[in-house]
């Protein structure tokens, strides 16, 4: 259990999606000296993280920092495979294919690949010395379906209704046994993300226990013990972390004994701290500090394909958003390339359509880059049938680079004759709204699952909490319900191309272009590994 302390003062904090802008003197304080530099050898591995936790429960929180930096604590049934992009950088491999043993050492698949059966490593403890085995699996697995959030969602991979997984054994110390109501091979894929992870009993009942539908209020701020690499001795919520080794983790031990994870989002002290050296991985910048610093000795930039497309969402029952003509117009109007080169530096790359690339369900041939094509953009418009359009574009002012995005977007569009109101919000009223679907259109990072299959569950159910965009297209529904009941992936690849082509025809969002992932590292870091969901301890000078 961690040892967390009142925050030091009051921090404005943000996500990696919601990051500071930049400040217009921010790349000058790059070769400011630094009064607080220390030798890499005497203190912890650092990460410098621009970002804002609020709850460290894999089981409630959605894909995003919080998700990524709370799986860190906690081991999990399977893990996924990794491939090796350039020296001493891997990257994860989603292919639920090449899923491999963790905790579980193996597992069998019966009933018609309705029931999975996993024998785990035996006599192993959480780092408080409670037990560590199948009861322990179990009442994870199940209070993440009970709490019927985000984790939930995910474990099952959108199938919710009825749920894919019916119920969870333990038999006995080190045999659990899952019964699902149909086939599905990318089960092994969720087990080996965040919602797959192992909490101590014990630390939850002691602290509020579970409730349905509820998130457990002590866990925002505490880990349920450990039962993953590391332990978080220290919490500041809003300033920093410390984490040490956990000494009675079942799997290969973290290469460093002590992470510090510092929570700031001053865009110059991120700068000159990485350029001194103090951080060894700084994680968080907008592009245009990236771009700077990659130019300077102290630092690499490591990138990565990442799942995380930046888009403008239509509300597809708003006034105005809910002609589809009106629709595929914008999509002609976007002046992509200068939004690659000069919001996010060449940090992004293009593609349109609702499955990103590299996911599982990805088809290239579907899914090219749009073209900015203006005469077809004014002749969309003319078939639209809609006079002198004025369209309200929500943003969060706050995250990089967005208000320049909407401000292109802005000139762009005036040129086919729609009027562009940009509707500025504060992070907290952008998030409730978003989610309320109480918008006309909003520019947003998303975080997505990386399996085609999930995502379109997610976007295009109609009716669905998921579904923020209101998004409810005639025929998906059948299509969506053979998808839910076709195990294999190969069989599932020409219902995903259907509903892509659903999709397309109907322009629903806007992608304006995948952000990469990007991280500034020290010389002195020898390992580094990206996946959606961090893993510290695979990182290591």
């Amino acid at each position: 259990m961690a040892r967390t302390k009142p925050a030091r003062g009051t921090l404005w904090r943000a996500s990696i999606g919601a990051a500071l802008a930049l400040a217009a003197g921010a790349l000058s304080a790059c070769n400011a000296p630094s009064s607080a530099s220390a030798p890499t050898a005497s203190r912890p591995f650092t990460v410098n993280w621009a970002t804002n936790i609020t709850s460290l429960d894999p089981a409630f929180t959605c894909p995003g920092d919080e998700n990524s930096f709370a799986s860190n604590f906690y081991g999990r049934l399977v893990k996924l495979a990794t491939t090796e992009t350039s020296p001493g950088v891997a990257q994860i491999d989603p292919d639920p294919s090449k899923v491999q043993p963790d905790f579980a050492t193996k597992w069998d698949v019966s009933d018609g690949g309705k029931t999975y059966t996993f024998t785990l490593q035996a006599d192993k403890k959480f780092a408080n010395g409670d037990p560590l085995d199948a009861a322990a699996v179990k009442y994870s697995l199940d209070r993440t379906l009970k709490i019927g959030a985000c984790g939930a969602l995910s474990l099952q991979l959108g199938i919710t209704q009825p749920p894919l997984i019916t119920s969870v054994e333990a038999p006995n110390a080190t045999t659990v046994v899952m019964h699902m109501t149909q086939p599905y091979p990318a089960i092994l894929y969720s087990l080996g993300q965040s919602r797959g992870s192992i909490y101590d009993p014990k630390e939850i009942e002691a602290n509020g226990g579970v409730q349905a539908n509820s998130p457990n209020q002590w866990l925002q701020s505490h880990t349920a013990s450990s039962s993953g690499p590391y332990v978080l001795s220290e919490y500041v919520p809003g300033n920093h972390a410390v984490l040490t080794r956990n000494p009675n983790y079942y799997g290969t031990p973290a290469l460093e004994p002590t992470v510090r994870v510092n929570f700031i989002t001053a865009v110059p002290t991120l700068q000159v701290q990485a350029q001194s050296r103090e951080a060894d991985v700084t994680l968080g910048l907008p592009p245009q500090a990236v771009k700077n610093l990659s130019t300077q000795s102290c630092c690499k930039v490591v990138t990565a394909d990442s799942p995380t497309p930046v888009t403008v969402s239509m509300n597809y029952q708003g006034p105005l958003t809910n002609n589809a003509k009106f629709r595929e117009a914008l999509t002609y109007a976007v002046p992509y390339t200068d939004i690659i080169n000069k919001v996010a530096y060449g940090y992004g790359d293009s593609y349109y359509g609702p499955v990103v690339p590299g996911m599982a369900g990805y088809n290239a041939a579907l899914e090219p880059a749009r073209s900015y094509d203006l005469g077809k953009a004014k002749q969309l418009i003319a078939e639209s049938g809609v006079s002198s359009p004025t369209l309200d574009l929500m943003i969060n002012p706050t995250a990089p680079g967005v208000s320049d995005i909407a401000t292109l977007l802005q000139s762009a569009w005036q040129q086919i004759g729609v009027t562009v109101t940009i509707d500025a919000k504060p992070p907290a009223d952008f998030t409730t709204l978003f989610n309320q679907g109480k918008y006309q259109s909003a520019l947003l990072f998303e975080n997505s699952t990386p399996i085609g299959g999930y995502e379109l569950r997610k976007k295009l159910t109609c009716g669905a909490a998921t579904n923020n965009q209101h998004i409810c297209i005639p025929g998906t529904t059948d299509l969506l319900n053979q998808l839910n009941n076709t195990a294999d992936p190969a069989a599932q690849q020409p219902i995903v191309d259907a509903l892509v082509q659903k999709w397309l025809e109907n322009s629903p969002t806007i992608i304006l272009y995948r952000a990469k992932f990007t991280a500034v590292v020290s010389p002195d870091v020898k390992h580094f590994a990206y996946a959606p969901n961090f893993r510290l301890a695979d990182w290591g000078r």
